[in-house]
C-alpha cells in the first residue's frame, strides 16, 4: 500500500530498502507511502535547501558504459495497480506510476531532500502557521491547460470533501484556509503547529487540475483514475487491464525533457514469471522481486542487480475480534513467530529482523524493546493464562469456542507465501487453527476483501513508510477505516478499537505537534513501547527492495521512494 497506499502504499530506512505501505501490498496504501520533518518555525528555506530526512536511506547509483540505442524501457510489476487517482489509490504498485506522470509542489531527490517542483520556494512564518509557495510559472498539464494557484487549491477542496472521500488526508486536514494572491502564489494557514506539514502536502500529494475534476467527482475517480492527466515527466498513454500501463516522454517537462521516450510497464502474474521475462528480455527492469529470487538474477548476465534496505516493514495484522482482542493471545502468537528464522533461512539474509514500526536507520527507533524471541513454551504459558485449553482434536479453545485463524497473503507473492506457511506452521505447534488463504490484495479494501470480515484473521503484508515517520495513519482512532474503501490505514480495529486506544491516539497526535525534532522522536518511542506491549500487529522484518537493471541503464534510485520518482534522469548509455 502506499502510503500508505498498499501495498502498498509501503513498506519501507530506504533506499537500501528497508521499512514499510500498502502491501507488498498494501501504500501506503498506503503503501500506502512518512516525511520528512519540518524546518523550524521562522526560517525561510528555499526548496532547494530542504534539511535530511529523518528516515534516510542510502542513495545508490546503478550504471554501465555500455552503449545501446533503445529508448524504449519494460519494466515488470507483479502488482496491477488499483487506480491512478493520486488521492484514491491504495497500492504501492499504484504510486510508482503515479509518481512519473504526476508532480507535487516539492519533490525529493536521491538523497531524501526537498527540493523544487510545481514550487519554486517556500517560506514558513514566524509562529509556523503559515506557508508560503511560490509555484512555478509557464507549466503545462499533459492536456496543455496552464498549471496555477486554482489547481493548488481545487486540490485540498477535493482531498477534504466528505462526498470525494480521499483514502488519505494527512497534511492538509491541517489547512483551516488557503489564499493566492496571484495565479502563482499559494498562501496555506494551519490550524495548529504540524512537524510534518512540508514533507506530506509539499514533497508527497500530487497536485491534480482542476478543470479535470471540475468535470465531477465521478468523472474525476473513474477516468481519471485510468487515464491520469499530470504535469510530470511522463505523459500516460494506455492501460491495457492486466497486460501494460504505457507511458511516453514530456518533452516540456519543467525539470528537463526524459531521457527514455516511453516507459512499458508489463504486469506479469507472478514472480517466477517475472524472472523468466527478465532472462528472455521480454522486461529489462523491475524492483517488484523477493529474496526468494535474488540469486536467480544475480547471474543474469545483462543486468545488474542491487538490494537495498528500505522503509518497507513487512508485518502480520491480528484483527481485534474475539479471542484476538485478549493482548495474551496476541502476545502469545508473536512470540510463535519465528522471525530470525525467515529472515536467516527463507530471505537468505536479505531482510532485518523487526520489532517495531520504526527502521533501525530512522532516529524515532527504539533500541530499548526488549523483543520476544521465538519461544513456543512462554507463548503456551500465555495462552493457558488466559484459559485456553486443547480439545479432542489438540486445538485450543475457550469458552466453547476454537481459537481458529483465517492467515491471508497476497496472490502471486512467493516470498510472501514461503513465510506465511513458516509461521502458519508454528502456531500450529501451540493448537491454534490456521487457514491459509490468499486473496488479491486489490480487493482487500473492499466489501469483499478480509479487512471488513467479521471472523479472526491475521493479514501479512507490507506497508511503505513515507520519509518523516509520522505515524497516525496505522494508529489513531480518527484513521480506522469506517466502511470499505474508507480513509485510513488502522486496520486490525475497524471492528473494536484497542484497550489503549486512547493512549495511541495521544501519542501519535502529540508527536505531530511536537516542532522540538529529538522530542518528537522520543515520542515516536513511546509509541513503540505501547506497540510491543499491545500487539496490534506483529512486526516481522524490515525488507529489502531487489532492483533489476539493464546494464546499459544510467540511473539513480532510492529505495524509500517509488520507482519513478526521478525517472526522467534515466538514460541509456550512450
Amino acid at each position: 500500500m502506499n502510503r500508505r497506499q498498499f501495498l502498498a502504499t509501503l513498506i519501507a530506512t530506504s533506499a537500501s530498502l528497508a521499512a514499510c505501505a500498502a502491501p507488498a501490498a498494501p501504500a501506503a496504501p498506503g503503501a500506502p507511502t512518512s516525511p520528512a520533518p519540518a524546518p523550524t518555525a521562522g526560517a525561510e528555506p528555499t526548496a532547494a535547501n530542504e534539511p535530511t530526512a529523518a528516515n534516510e536511506p542510502t542513495a545508490t547509483v546503478i550504471a554501465s558504459p555500455q552503449p545501446s540505442a533503445d529508448r524504449i524501457l519494460t519494466i515488470g510489476f507483479v502488482e496491477e495497480p488499483d487506480t491512478l487517482n493520486p488521492y484514491k489509490l491504495f497500492l504501492f504498485s499504484s504510486n510508482k506510476i503515479v509518481y512519473g506522470v504526476m508532480s507535487a509542489l516539492l519533490s525529493y531527490d536521491k538523497d531524501l531532500k526537498l527540493q523544487p517542483g510545481l514550487a519554486e520556494s517556500y517560506t514558513i512564518s514566524e509562529d509556523g502557521l503559515t506557508y508560503t509557495f511560490n509555484l512555478r510559472q509557464g507549466v503545462k498539464w499533459h492536456d496543455g491547460q496552464p498549471f496555477t494557484a486554482a489547481d493548488v487549491v481545487a486540490t485540498w477542496k477535493t482531498i477534504m470533501d466528505p462526498a470525494f472521500a480521499a483514502v488519505d488526508q494527512t497534511g492538509w486536514s491541517q489547512v483551516s484556509d488557503i489564499e493566492t494572491p496571484d495565479e502563482y502564489i499559494v498562501i496555506m494557514k494551519t490550524k495548529e503547529k504540524y512537524a510534518p506539514f512540508i514533507s506530506f502536502v509539499g514533497g508527497h500529494f500530487r497536485i491534480s487540475p482542476k478543470h479535470l475534476i471540475d468535470k465531477g467527482y465521478e468523472s474525476f475517480t473513474q477516468e481519471f483514475g485510468r487515464h491520469p492527466i499530470g504535469t510530470g515527466p511522463f505523459k500516460f498513454v494506455k492501460w491495457e487491464s492486466g497486460q501494460t500501463i504505457e507511458l511516453a516522454a514530456n518533452p516540456d517537462y519543467f525539470g528537463g525533457a526524459p531521457k527514455i521516450d516511453r516507459l512499458i510497464v508489463k504486469i506479469v502474474p507472478d514472480t517466477n514469471t517475472l524472472v523468466t521475462q527478465l532472462k528472455t528480455g521480454e522486461v529489462q527492469m523491475t524492483d517488484a522481486l523477493g529474496a526468494p529470487e535474488y540469486v536467480a538474477v544475480q547471474s543474469l548476465p545483462d543486468h545488474n542487480t542491487q538490494a537495498l534496505t528500505g522503509l518497507n516493514w513487512a508485518h502480520i495484522d491480528l484483527k481485534n475480534i474475539e479471542h484476538l482482542m485478549d493482548k495474551r493471545v496476541r502476545q502469545a502468537l508473536d512470540y510463535a513467530t519465528p522471525r530470525e528464522q525467515i529472515v536467516n533461512q527463507l530471505l537468505n539474509g536479505l531482510a532485518v529482523v523487526a520489532h517495531g514500526d520504526q527502521s533501525p536507520t530512522s532516529p524515532a527507533y527504539n533500541p530499548n524493546i526488549t523483543p520476544r524471541l521465538y519461544d513456543l513454551d512462554k507463548a503456551a504459558a500465555l495462552l493457558a493464562e488466559a484459559g485456553f485449553t486443547k480439545n479432542a482434536s489438540g486445538i485450543l479453545e475457550k469458552g466453547g469456542q476454537p481459537l481458529k485463524l483465517e492467515y491471508y497473503t497476497g496472490t502471486g507473492d512467493k516470498q510472501a507465501t514461503l513465510v506465511q506457511q513458516t509461521v502458519a506452521a508454528s502456531w500450529r505447534k501451540l493448537g491454534v487453527d490456521v487457514e491459509e488463504l490468499q486473496q488479491e490484495i486489490r480487493v482487500w479494501n473492499t466489501t469483499d476483501g478480509f479487512f471488513f470480515r467479521k471472523a479472526m484473521t491475521a493479514g501479512q503484508y507490507e506497508w511503505f513508510n513515507l520519509v518523516d515517520p509520522e505515524n497516525m495513519w496505522y494508529w489513531h482512532s480518527d484513521l480506522i477505516p469506517k466502511e470499505p474503501g474508507g480513509m485510513g490505514g488502522n486496520m486490525p480495529p475497524v471492528f473494536n478499537p484497542y484497550e489503549q486506544q486512547a493512549k495511541f491516539d495521544e501519542l501519535t497526535f502529540a508527536a505531530n505537534a511536537e516542532m522540538d525534532v529529538e522530542k518528537r522522536m522520543q515520542i515516536y518511542r513511546d509509541i513503540q513501547d505501547l506497540l510491543h506491549e499491545e500487539v496490534p500487529v506483529i512486526f516481522l522484518y524490515w525488507g529489502q527492495r531487489i532492483f533489476v537493471a539493464p546494464k546499459t541503464l544510467r540511473f539513480e534510485t532510492n529505495a524509500g521512494l517509488p520507482l519513478l520518482f526521478n525517472a526522467e534522469t534515466w538514460a541509456f548509455a550512450e
